[in-house]
């Protein structure tokens, strides 16, 4: 995380870092239970008390140990009957775990076209600034007579020579 992110990038990386756990734990239950029919059995046998059945998943599947939610959840499919929706729940889970595609689109837009270097400027300042989710564009209107106007989302942070007599203007005749 740089110096200047987003409490929504934390939270994005904090969720990320929690469900790769989960996944990882789940894929390796139900790897464990595809791979061993006596397991399996065992594990849809109600007459065995849902704790030891946790056990068994347990030591076949994460012998260093099921996290606490983990575990709950597997209880709750075990005690339920349903055991069985496992592969379904985690494909569910997967789709929910995907990162978001959607970048928001940058355009950066100046009096004179700028150089490779001015871009990568750009594009590290405003990544610092707004998160790693912008899609930069870049473009030239010689009617701002100089300077740059930055649109992300719905703000606009304009430092042209355009905006600034604009502002003026209006200050004078206010």
């Amino acid at each position: 995380m740089s110096a200047h992110a987003r409490p929504q990038d934390y939270a994005r990386a904090i969720l990320d870092l929690a469900m790769e756990e989960w996944l990882r734990q789940l894929h390796d239950v139900q790897k464990a239970l595809a791979a061993s029919a006596s397991l399996t059995t065992a594990v849809r046998d109600g007459t065995v008390p849902i704790s030891e059945r946790l056990q068994r998943i347990e030591a076949a599947a994460v012998p260093d140990g099921l996290s606490e939610g983990v575990r709950k959840t597997l209880g709750t499919l075990l005690e339920s009957g349903q055991i069985d929706l496992l592969g379904r729940i985690l494909a569910e889970l997967e789709q929910l775990a995907k990162p978001r595609a959607e970048k928001r689109i940058a355009r950066v837009t100046s009096a004179v076209a700028l150089t490779g270097a001015e871009q990568t400027a750009f594009r590290n300042r405003l990544t610092a600034m707004f998160g790693m989710d912008l899609d930069l564009q870049f473009g030239v209107d010689r009617a701002l007579i100089g300077g740059v106007v930055l649109r992300v989302g719905d703000q606009v942070i304009d430092g042209s020579v355009a905006g600034k007599l604009a502002a003026m203007r209006d200050s004078l005749t206010a």
